[in-house]
């Protein structure tokens, strides 16, 4: 008798262990501000299942589901995360993202996403330059400055609703010069070698004014390297290489046409884009 009810409470429980379940995120938590370029909160904006309210603020519920424990336990990692995010505004442009995390399903129960401050543009909205271009810029660059790619204080890397991706790609490392010599200094090194990064920091200003810092970061130098180490002990480094420069500039329908003293050939760009926190300057080849 007794071994019988040992064997039904063991059945019993691997029974209740095979029915467990685990809580695992479906979508976290996701509050956040909608505003207009004016700098004005959208009440009524759909987000998601909900709606903003009067100061343009929306918060949207954690979701989660039970999933067995075993299968769990069998897989050994944290389940991927995927949802979708849509904003909708009649009158203003609408914005679609899907978000994926590859172990995000793991997060702990009361997973909350600030999106801060999502700016939506109206869709008859035009931009005009002269609202925007007076400011402090910061450029990324091709080696010869033939096209810069620009963001101001507004700029927020963290925003992956309106950030335009191909954009990030190239302002966050798409724009590296490959230097590469073949020549060694002598036979006992290695040939010079790293990745080259321009940047440029601008101020504009409406007296037609330009205060700018030119950087070139030496990444990834791989000159001497092993060499260098077994030597050294230490890293090799090239130290950036930095010019202040000032000057003047025209601005003049849509076109911006620096002194010699931003870069010794042609400066004349055309802005090929701008919106309230990015700006694509094309330079503009002398016919």
């Amino acid at each position: 008798m007794k071994k019988s009810i040992i064997i039904i409470l063991c059945l019993s429980t691997i029974l209740c262990f095979f029915n467990s379940c685990i809580s695992r995120l479906s979508r976290p938590a996701i509050t956040g501000y909608i505003y207009d370029y004016d700098n004005k909160p959208i009440p009524g904006c759909k987000v998601g299942e909900t709606h903003t309210d009067e100061n343009g603020k929306f918060y949207l519920k954690e979701i989660r589901s039970s999933r067995f424990l075993l299968s769990e336990i069998m897989v050994m990692e944290a389940p991927p995360l995927f949802f979708e995010l849509d904003i909708e505004k009649p009158g203003y442009q609408s914005y679609s993202k899907d978000f994926f995390s590859r172990y995000g399903g793991g997060r702990t129960k009361g997973a909350i996403d600030n999106l801060d401050t999502l700016y939506i543009k109206r869709i008859s909205e035009v931009i005009q330059p002269e609202d925007y271009i007076y400011d402090n810029w910061q450029f990324v660059a091709n080696k010869n400055l033939d096209t810069l790619f620009g963001i101001n204080k507004n700029y927020r890397l963290q925003n992956p609703i309106t950030n335009n991706p191909n954009f990030d790609n190239k302002f966050n490392g798409g724009l590296l010069h490959r230097f590469e010599n073949p020549v060694k200094p002598d036979t006992a090194w290695s040939p010079e070698s790293y990745d080259i990064e321009t940047s440029y920091l601008i101020k504009l200003s409406k007296d037609g004014t330009y205060k700018g810092k030119k950087t070139i970061t030496y990444q990834n130098a791989w000159r001497h390297r092993k060499e260098y180490d077994r030597m050294y002990r230490e890293s090799y480094t090239i130290p950036n290489n930095q010019q202040t420069t000032k000057g003047r500039f025209k601005f003049s329908k849509n076109m911006i046409h620096f002194d010699s003293a931003f870069y010794p050939s042609n400066n004349l760009y055309k802005i090929d884009s701008i919106d309230r926190d990015i700006m694509i300057l094309t330079r503009i080849e002398s016919k």
